[in-house]
């Protein structure tokens, strides 16, 4: 007869052993989770394939710091961590919500007001009073609109008395977008079928400097690679436009990418966006990638913000501008 040996209880880990064991491990893999996405992003600057982990660099961030304070407690650190997490991520998503109504500087001598917007109102989105209700409690005095199709064409009817001057490039270019504006929109271009970005473009009169809009859509990650072709053609076709620059629409980019970098280092222009836009579908929006540019000389004299979805899976964005008339 033989006997089974019993491990000695030096090799077996007690239960309290095993706990904290396990306490520790959830909180430092999710560090260790945190780190390495936030160092793949970086590789995203030197191997455009890995940009599409730059899109969630916020959260990373979010995820490291959130399990850093889960290690301090001396219990249930990975849940303690998780929940933090969590929290983060609904304060990011409530914070565009929560100040809509956003005050304006005095315009500056010398320098006349301009409220520029941008939408992607969605390619499915038939909430046309919903879009108009919106789009006239933001109060642009310009909005470039994307994903905008011809079959839209009813909301723009009814936006006619508010905004007299409206641009598509339906017929133009075959592609999907608009400017609306209260003052004359001149030399209107616009650009489907090419290698950058669908873009419509068009210059305000003399009283704004003859300033450029520009509305881009460029496609989405995690077709990084695509996404940067069309971004730098789009630059090098921008570079040729003389004056003051305006570029809006959606980047499919956040704030962390190649992609607006390339647009802010190309142009000198400035980002003036960082709000998360998208999914607006049901409020809880953890992606910046609607964006305003604009040229160092055209100064915010409001902060950035955001106005109802109206059926679209993005927030629209909105800013006011001192534009010096000379």
């Amino acid at each position: 007869m033989t006997t089974e040996k019993l491990p000695s209880p030096a090799n077996q880990d007690s239960p309290k052993k095993k706990k904290i064991k396990r306490d520790w491990s959830g909180a430092t893999l999710g560090l260790i989770a945190g780190v390495f996405g936030l160092i793949m992003a970086r590789l995203g600057h030197l191997w455009v394939g890995f940009d599409v982990f730059s899109q969630f660099s916020l959260q990373f961030i979010f995820l490291s710091i959130a399990m850093v304070f889960g290690l301090v407690f001396p219990r249930y650190k990975g849940l303690i961590g998780l929940v933090i997490f969590v929290l983060m991520l609904v304060a990011y998503a409530l914070w565009p919500q929560l100040n809509f109504q956003t005050a304006e500087m005095a315009t500056p001598p010398g320098t006349q007001r301009l409220r520029v917007a941008s939408f992607n109102s969605f390619v499915f989105n038939r909430d046309f009073a919903a879009q108009r209700e919106t789009i006239l409690k933001l109060d642009p005095d310009v909005m470039t609109l994307v994903e905008f199709t011809s079959d839209k064409q009813e909301l723009l009817d009814s936006l006619r008395s508010a905004y007299p001057y409206q641009e598509t490039c339906f017929a133009k270019a075959e592609c999907d977008a608009a400017i609306i504006s209260k003052f004359p929109l001149f030399n209107v271009t616009a650009k489907g079928l090419w290698a950058g970005a669908p873009l419509i473009q068009s210059s305000l009169g003399p009283q704004f400097g003859g300033v450029t809009i520009f509305g881009l859509h460029t496609t989405r990650f995690p077709h990084s690679r695509a996404q940067f072709t069309q971004i730098k053609e789009s630059v090098k076709y921008i570079e040729t436009v003389p004056g003051r620059l305006i570029i809006m629409g959606d980047f499919n980019a956040t704030p962390f990418s190649r992609i607006t970098e390339t647009v802010v280092q190309s142009l000198g222009v400035n980002r003036l966006t960082n709000k998360p836009t998208w999914p607006a579908t049901y409020g809880f929006p953890q992606l910046a990638i609607d964006h305003i540019f604009a040229s160092p000389d055209l100064v915010p004299i409001s902060s950035e913000a955001i106005g109802n979805n109206a059926g679209s899976d993005h927030f629209p964005v909105v800013i006011t501008l001192a534009v010096p008339q000379n």
